[in-house]
């Protein structure tokens, strides 16, 4: 359902600041926060490399980090 988000903001040229992805496996089980994957990463990665993404620490508390921290290592250091 991201990718659904992502691609209608880019369609509608709307800014994307953060990025949140909850699931969970039925209608009774609680809900968990995902870092999103690899490709949801570089789809948000149009918006800039500050773009601060959901993810859960040790203590299970939300926590929203920049892409850039996820992915230190990614292409776009290349044209920093």
């Amino acid at each position: 359902m991201e990718v659904d988000a992502i691609c209608e903001a880019h369609k509608l040229n709307e800014t994307v600041t953060h990025s949140l992805c909850v699931s969970r496996m039925d209608s009774k089980s609680p809900f968990v926060i995902l870092s999103p994957c690899g490709i949801c990463q570089e789809r948000l990665f149009h918006w800039g490399y500050d773009v601060e993404v959901a993810v859960t620490n040790t203590e299970n508390q939300l926590v929203f980090k920049a892409l850039k921290s996820l992915m230190p290592y990614h292409w776009y250091h290349a044209f920093d």
